[in-house]
């Protein structure tokens, strides 16, 4: 402010960006089913540790090794999101320990994960310095809903996206589960920012605003990544009128290939590592 913050929430309204377009991209890449779940397990590394911090304080637990995650800090969050952050919690965590168990020894360790980049990309979505503090998602139920928008949908398109991809029906069938978890998650927190719209920020920002800034830096960034034009994204508005679902051509969800979330969560590059990556995902897919 293997699901909205990295240059942050999505674009609002341009959102035809060819649906399928991502899959078809992703096609050429020859990808097995094992680095399309290794691709998505870093994602999930990051939603996870990132819900942890945020309910608890604490990074996951993590038994294939990997650096201590940067910028881990228990949110200051009302009941009622500190219970949508344990919710979340437990659903990433579970989604980490059954992708490492899918996988076995071909299961990638966690990268470096630094989720003071939140900041970076507040402030690139909303064209100014946040301060002081800095932006945090920790800081309020504004701040972790924000956050929680951004990973939320960038989950939701990378499983849509990699899904046509694999091979193995048992492997389909868990990816198709998983994203399905991260959409019903993205549905929750759409709700919860929407209703929060009109509540201002320290810095004098509606949370309505921040939400579309972010999305429209997301769909910008997703858009330029490959030349495809895929934006691929929707605010929580459009022409004033709650957006709860977003939807292309069809009301199909839309789909991302990696190199399109690599940006977003590389913060505007996918070749250059940063962002919540600092030093790039593991696994044989990069940029």
């Amino acid at each position: 402010m293997m699901s909205a913050d990295v240059g942050f929430c999505v674009m609002l309204a341009l959102a035809v960006a060819l649906p399928y377009g991502s899959s078809r991209d992703l096609m050429q890449a020859s990808y097995t089913d094992a680095d399309i779940f290794n691709f998505a397990l870093n994602l999930e590394y990051l939603q996870a540790n990132f819900y942890s911090c945020g309910a608890y304080g604490q990074p996951v637990d993590n038994t294939l090794g990997g650096p201590t995650v940067l910028g881990c800090v228990k949110g200051n969050y009302s009941d009622a999101i500190q219970g949508i952050f344990e919710n979340c919690a437990a659903n990433e965590l579970d989604h980490v320990a059954y992708i490492q168990n899918a996988l076995g020894s071909a299961a990638v360790p966690q990268p470096l994960i630094n989720l003071t980049a939140v900041s970076t990309g507040a402030n690139a979505a909303l064209g100014r310095e946040l301060c002081c503090p800095p932006f945090s998602y920790a800081a309020n139920d504004l701040a972790g809903m924000v956050t929680a928008f951004l990973f939320e949908d960038v989950g939701v398109t990378a499983y849509n996206g990699a899904a046509p991809l694999i091979s193995d029906k048992t492997f389909l069938s868990d990816a198709i589960s998983i994203g399905l978890i991260e959409a019903y998650h993205a549905g929750i927190v759409r709700d919860m920012v929407f209703n929060m719209r009109n509540e201002l920020d320290p810095y004098g920002i509606y949370l309505g605003t921040a939400i579309d800034a972010v999305s429209t830096l997301r769909g910008t960034v997703s858009a330029a990544a490959t030349g495809a034009g895929n934006f691929a994204d929707q605010g929580i508005t459009i022409y004033g009128t709650e957006n709860l679902i977003p939807s292309g051509a069809g009301s199909l969800a839309f789909a991302r290939t990696p190199t399109e979330v690599l940006a977003i969560v590389y913060l505007g590059n996918a070749s250059q590592p940063g962002g919540f990556f600092p030093n790039g995902v593991n696994g044989v897919i990069q940029g």
